[in-house]
């Protein structure tokens, strides 16, 4: 019999409800959109579609990274797991690939949602002002979930910190206000704004990969010691 790949069971892994339920956030609101004011307007204007984007795709994409992370510990076989003849960096690098594949799909499903829903041939642009608090978002959630080992962890803190972000529209966040289109936000100037959501989003990234193999290779080196 044909053995499969290891990375067919790391995608049975990964592509849960978890994951890809929150991808469905905007193709929600397309519909619901479609619904409730579809009867008076032919086409929703880009503006609105843009601020969609931007508030719904950073937490659509922070709550499928959350269970990243987790999955180990929350399904029992984390010791198991560390038992792998594999690079310590293996998993946290396939996790974040995960993570930003969730990503990609949570924007292309609202991208083609809002285009076959609302006729809006250039939506495609609507994208480019929510990637960068998408990938923050998305940093933050696999950090979060990196250092707790518990999706209500990375899930709470992704939660309530776009939340906080509505409510204070950058007054707490300051440079790092994921709204800045939504409400015309001149703090900072807007590239650096998008600059360094950008640039710690990946920097997170990078610290949750370095924390697992530090802690998992610590982990392996006292089990050795202990054993002689």
């Amino acid at each position: 019999m044909r053995t499969k790949s290891p990375l067919y069971y790391e995608t049975r892994l990964v592509a849960g409800l978890a994951g890809l339920l929150p991808c469905l956030g905007l193709p929600a609101f397309a519909v619901l959109s479609r619904l409730l004011w579809g009867r008076f307007d032919t086409e929703m204007p880009l503006p609105m579609i843009v601020n969609a984007f931007e508030i719904i795709l950073p937490l659509a994409a922070g709550q499928s990274a959350a269970h990243l992370m987790t999955i180990e510990t929350e399904e029992g076989f984390a010791e198991l797991r560390r038992s792998y003849p594999e690079s310590r960096l293996r998993l946290p690098l396939l996790r974040s690939g995960a993570a930003l594949a969730f990503l990609f799909l949570a924007l292309t499903l609202g991208a083609f949602a809002f285009l076959f829903l609302w006729g809006t041939s250039n939506v495609f642009v609507a994208v480019l002002p929510a990637l960068a608090p998408s990938l923050f978002m998305t940093g933050l959630s696999l950090l979060v979930g990196g250092l707790s080992r518990s999706y209500w962890a990375a899930a709470g803190t992704v939660l309530v910190y776009w939340f906080l972000e509505l409510q204070t529209r950058g007054k707490i966040s300051g440079a790092l206000f994921l709204f800045a289109t939504v409400w015309n936000w001149r703090e900072v100037s807007y590239p650096l704004n998008r600059s360094l959501l950008t640039g710690l989003g990946f920097a997170f990234i990078v610290i949750n990969a370095a924390w697992y193999a530090y802690l998992n290779g610590g982990s392996i080196r006292r089990s050795l010691l202990g054993e002689r």
